[in-house]
């Protein structure tokens, strides 16, 4: 796979942006051929592009998935747009990102190839802009994924605060009625356009479990399509590692464990 790090002023976040791709020209799974598919990978809370590749295995399902990843770094904003701080965060994922990006590197403008994902707030910041800009986003997938801001801030965990979450999104009646209330609008937004969705949690995960699984009864109970995988695993990156197989393979639309070794092309 080829490696690049790119960077250029952000419209959206009014300075220097830093951004890693991936792009699977190996040849060590497949004989890929340009445009590719792309996922737009978010990090979590704190984390950076750079942590999500050294510690995952990114790169291989890159090339065994014949699949672009871009990765911005993430920052803790809620991938939301807040002009009070000169920060569009979700412009700049959902919209300028893609388009930088595909004007720079061999990415396919389709939106069947166009996928967003992420773990922890990244997997939010997926839920909220891969509905947001759906008719960019054909799927989307989360990694134990904290779909509730309501919930994160109010339970007491450290680094989340009442206050931030009011700062944020303007306090809990404003956020209800909002798009920004994810978990609602995938239950009541038209099925018609709706992107698919992939889903996984461990069931040790104190952090988001417990906003994960009723979000996942919600969608069964509204009959919302989507895969869904729950095992033994915390919040952390061993659970993810063994979850990325069924995430890319769910993006490339084949079997899982199909395609899950590399094979040196000598």
């Amino acid at each position: 796979m080829s490696f690049f790090e790119m960077s250029y002023i952000s419209r959206a976040l009014l300075r220097e942006v830093h951004v890693k791709v991936i792009l699977p020209t190996d040849k060590m799974a497949g004989n890929w051929e340009p445009p590719f598919r792309t996922l737009y990978m978010l990090p979590g809370y704190t984390a950076t592009a750079m942590q999500l590749i050294t510690y995952l295995g990114l790169r291989g399902e890159a090339e065994l998935k014949g699949m672009a990843i871009v990765l911005p770094d993430g920052e803790n904003f809620f991938y939301q747009d807040v002009p009070g701080q000169m920060t569009l965060y979700s412009t700049f994922v959902g919209k300028e990102l893609v388009e930088e990006t595909r004007n720079t590197f061999p990415l396919s403008r389709k939106r069947e190839d166009t996928f967003i994902g992420g773990i922890s707030l990244g997997g939010y910041g997926a839920l909220y802009n891969g509905l947001k800009y759906r008719d960019t986003f054909s799927k989307v997938a989360l990694f134990s994924p904290s779909v509730d801001p309501y919930d994160l801030t109010h339970r007491g965990i450290p680094s989340f605060s009442e206050e931030q979450f009011d700062r944020f999104f303007g306090g809990k009646e404003a956020y209800e009625n909002s798009e920004a209330n994810a978990v609602k609008q995938w239950v009541t937004v038209p099925e018609e356009g709706r992107p698919e969705l992939f889903m996984c949690c461990g069931t040790d995960d104190g952090l988001v479990y417990p906003e994960v699984k009723p979000f996942e009864d919600s969608l069964v109970a509204a009959g919302v399509k989507h895969v869904y995988r729950e095992g033994p695993g915390n919040h952390e990156m061993y659970f993810w590692q063994t979850m990325l197989d069924p995430a890319f393979s769910f993006l490339a639309g084949i079997e899982e464990g199909t395609k899950d070794k590399l094979v040196a092309p000598f």
